[in-house]
């Protein structure tokens, strides 16, 4: 059965001090859906239109892998995360992210805030009744002609999703609710974004770029 938001929220207070000594080595076969997860995170990153400059939001932050890589470029980074375990190792690591206690469906950032918004292997932590709301908030902080990047564990169709719970064996979480891509990209289009980009960066990850139409709300 899925984690509830309250589940999820302790579970990663208690592993921020470890979280990503725990993804070191993210290849091997206890990695499970995470595998390719450094991969993955670079092929976003270098696909996410970023200029020096750019207000950047990071929603599900966790310790800044991927806004790490964003603020590399010169962008100027926020990121809201809903542990505030996480949000304290993040800010040990990286002093000028400007970061605040938030989640998918509440991001304390005002309207047409950000230049780009992305996310890493953290959107399927949003129960499934609450994805349309989630992609609606995540439209409402992107500017008009901004991007939404979503990475994340993925499947193209139920019987992929299958076949890798079965490839996986032990090492697959049954508390996780992945995300299917058509269902996604639906709700994508409904929230008001459109234009969508999708690659495969892993043998379970896929990754989408999404616009916001200029002259939008």
């Amino acid at each position: 059965m899925p984690r509830t938001p309250e589940e999820s929220r302790a579970l990663f207070d208690h592993w921020a001090r470890t979280y990503d000594l725990s993804l070191a080595g993210s290849d091997g076969p206890k990695a499970g859906p995470l595998a390719g997860y450094r991969a993955s995170l670079l092929a976003a990153a270098d696909r996410v239109p970023v200029a020096p400059g750019a207000a950047v939001l990071d929603v599900g932050i966790g310790t800044g892998a991927l806004a790490e890589l964003l603020a590399a470029r010169g962008a100027a980074l926020f990121g809201v995360d809903p542990s505030a375990e996480m949000l304290a190792v993040c800010g040990e690591r990286h002093p000028a992210f400007t970061l605040e206690v938030g989640d998918f469906n509440q991001i304390p950032f005002a309207a047409a805030r950000f230049d780009a918004v992305v996310s890493s292997f953290a959107f399927h932590e949003v129960p499934p009744a609450g994805r349309a709301a989630a992609c609606a908030e995540l439209a409402r902080v992107l500017r008009p002609g901004g991007t939404l990047c979503l990475l994340d564990v993925m499947f193209a169709s139920p019987a992929s999703r299958e076949e890798a719970r079965a490839a996986i064996g032990e090492y697959w979480d049954d508390e996780e609710d992945y995300p299917l891509v058509g269902d996604l990209d639906a709700l994508l289009y409904a929230a008001g974004l459109g234009a969508t980009s999708w690659w495969q960066t892993a043998p379970f990850h896929w990754m989408v770029l999404a616009r916001k139409p200029r002259g939008t709300a």
